[in-house]
């Protein structure tokens, strides 16, 4: 099948917008959920017309007094095909918005062996020949497989050849559509109480521009056996209960415990101390920092498990976060827990001796992550590299919390921003999101002089 092809200026699609003596507003909201240039013919008294060169597409002609109901119905037909991939979407228009991914293989950024540019708009992936069920950008190693009817089935839309496996057959999604959503989307409370406010619209208008839900696309794993992780920056970031890091070389920061202030928490005393004393035991194997430890004794009663003290030490205004190291350039997998005892305190990951924890391999720089508490957002933060600069390989979030991981279930929706970079094994897929070229009005008026 021809690719599909419709090409208006964006001229008329303003004048398609603007001008309900032309066209009615239903008519107007199927346009404007096209993704295409618009290109436009005006004979003298002949109405404008839309021109569709496809096999098994007549053309369409757009007349003020007839057949609207009939145009409006081709035009959804064609808009649904689309969807179904019954035509092919070929077509990158930089004046509607789009996203562009650029993988890249090899983690060595400034001499990548490999590096593909892909481009999506609101019908999917530019180009793709997936043809499974799915609006959602799909990304795998899978190529194609066979059905058992003997059809050929291709799941991805971005195919990553990896000759180890570390990527699984479909391994996560982009979710794009409220990315290009048009209409308002307010949770149903808020969409409640405005319509019982009965206010002006434009001050309607104005409050729904606040309160609409964001206009994000995600990334989600789906169940892989070895993750999709995103790249933390040098801006802080909060950290949650049971996610992990991948830093350098198959390092991994994993969260076990977060403690933060809450309103009924009592400040330390004699019980706190005898708490931490405990955790001094060398049964625990635990290695304690951000308090004075001169002042606590090692005891060597051992009359509590390690979780049953951490709940006890949860009912002081002492934050804490309990981490475990592994992998490369780990010599111990002791867990390692961090009191926030001064709120400016600033921990550090890293190859220097200076670090609070320092992993010894060249993959790891010598300023390699840093976190700490914040008492204004009352949550444990982390950060790449060091205030002035970022690491070499950097900090990577993985999406999957570690049950989730180790059971092999969906990841939740991940936000994604304008660069953000996703880590697939040795690919990093770098997002750049585009909210097209707007036209200036002044334009409409200048055609509305010709009719």
């Amino acid at each position: 099948m021809q690719p599909f092809f419709a090409q208006f200026s964006m001229d008329f699609r303003y004048l398609i917008y603007e001008e309900a003596n032309l066209f009615n507003t239903s008519f107007s909201d199927i346009f404007q959920s096209f993704d295409s240039d618009i290109s436009f013919q005006l004979a003298n008294q002949s109405p404008p017309f839309l021109h569709i060169e496809n096999p098994g597409i007549q053309m369409v002609s757009i007349n003020r007094n007839e057949g609207r109901s009939f145009q409006k119905k081709q035009i959804q037909e064609m808009y649904t095909r689309l969807r179904k991939h019954e035509i092919k979407n070929t077509i990158l228009n930089k004046s509607e918005p789009y996203i562009k991914i650029t993988v890249i293989k090899n983690q060595n950024l400034l001499n990548p062996t490999e590096q593909i540019e892909y481009f999506i708009n609101q019908f999917g992936m530019i180009g793709s020949i997936k043809n499974a069920d799915s609006e959602d950008v799909i990304i795998g190693r899978q190529e194609k497989l066979e059905n058992y009817q003997g059809q050929l089935i291709f799941p991805n839309d971005i195919i990553l050849k990896e000759s180890e496996r570390l990527i699984s057959r479909i391994h996560c999604k982009i979710i794009f559509k409220d990315f290009f959503r048009k209409k308002t989307s307010l949770l149903p409370l808020y969409q409640k109480t405005l319509c019982e406010l009965r206010l002006p619209y434009n001050i309607i208008s104005k409050i729904q521009s606040y309160l609409e839900e964001p206009k994000d696309c995600y990334v989600q794993d789906i169940g892989s056996v070895f993750g999709t992780h995103i790249k933390v920056n040098r801006n802080y970031s909060a950290m949650k209960k049971y996610q992990q890091y991948s830093i350098g070389s198959e390092t991994t920061i994993q969260i076990l415990e977060i403690h933060n202030l809450g309103s009924e928490q009592k400040p330390k005393d004699q019980e706190f101390e005898r708490l931490i004393s405990k955790l001094r035991n060398a049964k625990y194997k635990c290695s304690l920092q951000g308090l004075d430890l001169k002042h606590y004794d090692r005891t060597l009663l051992v009359d509590q498990s390690f979780d049953q003290i951490l709940t006890n030490l949860k009912c002081y205004k002492v934050p804490f976060i309990v981490i475990k190291f592994g992998g490369s350039g780990v010599t111990d997998h002791n867990q390692n827990i961090f009191f926030a005892k001064d709120f400016s305190t600033v921990f550090s990951i890293g190859r220097g001796n200076e670090n609070n924890v320092r992993i010894n391999s060249n993959t790891i720089s010598r300023k390699q992550t840093r976190f700490r508490f914040n008492l204004k957002e009352n949550n444990w933060e982390i950060a790449d590299g060091s205030q002035e600069k970022e690491s070499a390989n950097g900090t990577w979030m993985q999406l999957q919390k570690i049950q989730e991981r180790d059971q092999k279930l969906e990841s939740q929706i991940h936000p994604l921003k304008h660069q953000s970079e996703i880590k697939i094994s040795e690919y990093i897929l770098k997002i750049e999101l585009f909210k097209g070229n707007q036209q200036e009005k002044t334009r409409l008026e200048f055609m509305k002089s010709f009719l």
